[in-house]
């Protein structure tokens, strides 16, 4: 009897711990989901609505934020802050969000090259920053160190330039491709053939080279 009592007190403080890690890991990533968009905000040299200032706060949980969704686990899984006239640029830290599944900023003033960290994000399947002022070429790994879940890229009405990388096609999931007035210029990669699942590609309005 006392050496099922000993086992059972065994038990329950196992369970009570494994409770308090959860509990602990849950709310931590919480916290690096919430100093993600806290630096995205602190990026952001315009808001003339004051549409995060007055809401985007460490006060609040992330997850009661303005234009954020969250799954059950109170992890960011969607952030649309598009058509606010937001101006600034975008932090690399944006790519902490590593539930993220959307992430939509077009139609702002977003500007400066789209930092790296974007590129390799894991879980996104929407990633919208057409119609602002983004200056950088496309990774020529790109979709090799992430993405792999994109269906929708949406980058049409900025600055980017250089080549349309090879490694587009490694990005296999991808439904919908909008590039348009652009920079770009070279060839168009063949590999894009390789995306079976691919029902609209924009390339129209660069200096583009179809083979």
């Amino acid at each position: 009897m006392e050496r099922h009592f000993e086992i059972f007190l065994q038990i329950f403080f196992l369970v009570q711990f494994l409770m308090g890690y959860d509990s602990a890991s849950t709310t931590n990533s919480s916290n690096i989901d919430q100093s993600s968009l806290l630096s995205l905000k602190s990026h952001i040299t315009s808001d003339p609505y004051n549409m995060l200032s007055n809401n985007w706060t460490s006060k609040a949980s992330v997850c009661s934020w303005i234009e954020v969704s969250c799954n059950s686990q109170n992890r960011v899984i969607e952030l649309n802050i598009s058509n606010m006239e937001l101006g600034g640029t975008i932090p690399p830290e944006i790519g902490n969000l590593s539930f993220l599944i959307s992430l939509d900023l077009s139609e702002n003033s977003f500007h400066s090259p789209i930092p790296p960290s974007i590129f390799t994000m894991p879980s996104l399947e929407t990633l919208s920053l057409r119609n602002n002022s983004l200056s950088s070429g496309l990774p020529v790994d790109m979709c090799k160190h992430g993405l792999h879940r994109l269906k929708k890229l949406r980058m049409s009405y900025n600055n980017l330039y250089g080549v349309i990388p090879k490694s587009l096609d490694q990005c296999s999931q991808l439904e919908y491709i909008s590039l348009l007035t652009n920079n770009f210029s070279g060839h168009v990669p063949s590999d894009i053939g390789n995306l079976t699942g691919l029902h609209v590609l924009y390339l129209g309005n660069n200096s583009l080279i179809v083979m």
